[in-house]
């Protein structure tokens, strides 16, 4: 007998005779530790699968169909049988979808499917532990139903879009524990806009620097008239993307935004990073826009030199975040968050639900 045979029995033994409840905190604290080994352990055994599914399912990034049905077929049982002397052997019921743990979710498809829409509908309970939520209007809209039917109410949520704002119902349920908002419309169906969000205490909000005046100029309307609906709201933040801090369109966006600026809740941060990169701020729950930019309210209220430093090292530090995004596949559409629509925009035939014209002029 080999020194690893030997060195085995007493252990196969030891294991054998553990309660079933003491080697199933063992293997979920081996699958907790490491992502690899968790997958590994789903193939031990059909029990051990279904104690470990819920740790590889607590963050998801849903950005294609086949994303969706494989994540669904995964959860849903594979197989249906139809004789009872069978069923007891042959048929392991997957573990409830409510008992999921999933609290983070990004759900950025530039598709409509019906196929893909049934899919998620058939696992919708298991996303009613959410705490923070990525979604395009589109999205939104095109899953409203399963969305609206299930409680599911994140803290936490970006609206994106690929190019052109979508409008969405803030009066439906799953805005009514939102606290975090950072968005690409700010008002819409049913007059409904970000001041029927209850518990609404952080906004954010983002465009380009280069927009004309008279876009501008509504784009700072809008903003005040926000501002001054929602009188519980402890910081509103509007990113711009600002090459320099002596960029002279910032001085007229300083201008025009005087109004809001007069407001001690109201922060113009003069720097933007990419929607994933702020979605991974939101998770970790640090560096969020928010955090940003109450630091640089206090670099504002340093000398110009300290200024203009802490502006380049954050540019500097968005484009070398920007460098580690993951490539994009072939025909994959980029997160956008701009209350306008981006020029030269381009709706896909393939999305009925993309909009060509900008949703700033459906309400100004």
């Amino acid at each position: 007998m080999s020194f690893h045979d030997h060195d085995s029995a007493p252990s196969e033994a030891v294991w054998s005779r553990l309660p079933m409840e003491l080697m199933r905190e063992i293997i979920l604290y081996v699958a907790s530790t490491n992502g690899r080994s968790a997958r590994e352990l789903r193939l031990v055994s059909r029990y051990v699968n279904i104690w470990v599914l819920p740790l590889l399912f607590r963050t998801l990034v849903l950005t294609t169909p086949e994303h969706i049905t494989r994540f669904a077929a995964t959860l849903l049982p594979k197989r249906k049988f139809h004789i009872p002397a069978l069923k007891s052997t042959l048929h392991t019921f997957p573990r409830p979808l409510s008992s999921y743990t999933i609290d983070s979710l990004a759900l950025v498809v530039n598709s409509r499917l019906p196929s893909v829409e049934t899919a998620l509908a058939s696992v919708a309970p298991a996303f009613t532990h959410l705490k923070t939520l990525v979604i395009t209007g589109q999205n939104m809209s095109s899953n409203a139903y399963w969305l609206r039917q299930n409680p599911i109410h994140p803290q936490k949520m970006m609206i994106l879009h690929f190019g052109s704002p979508q409008l969405v119902n803030f009066k439906e349920p799953i805005f009514q524990s939102v606290t975090h908002l950072y968005t690409s419309v700010l008002v819409g169906y049913r007059e409904s806009s970000v001041e029927h969000l209850p518990n609404l205490t952080h906004l954010a909000a983002h465009t380009r620097i280069d927009l004309s005046e008279d876009f501008a100029t509504r784009v700072a309307h809008l903003l005040l008239a926000t501002l001054e609906s929602l009188p519980n709201l402890y910081s509103f933040v509007f990113v711009l993307n600002s090459d320099e801090i002596s960029d002279s369109r910032l001085s007229l966006w300083s201008r025009l935004l005087e109004g809001c600026l007069r407001d001690k809740r109201f922060i113009l941060l003069p720097y933007f990073r990419h929607p994933r990169m702020e979605w991974e701020a939101m998770l970790a729950d640090e560096h969020t826009v928010w955090n940003r930019a109450q630091v640089w309210r206090r670099v504002k209220s340093e000398d110009n030199f300290t200024q203009i430093q802490y502006h380049s090292d954050m540019l500097k530090a968005v484009r070398a975040e920007h460098a580690t995004l993951p490539n994009k596949k072939y025909m994959e559409a980029d997160w956008e968050v701009d209350l306008i629509e981006r020029e030269g925009f381009y709706a896909m035939d393939a999305d009925p639900t993309e909009r060509r014209e900008a949703t700033l002029s459906m309400f100004l």
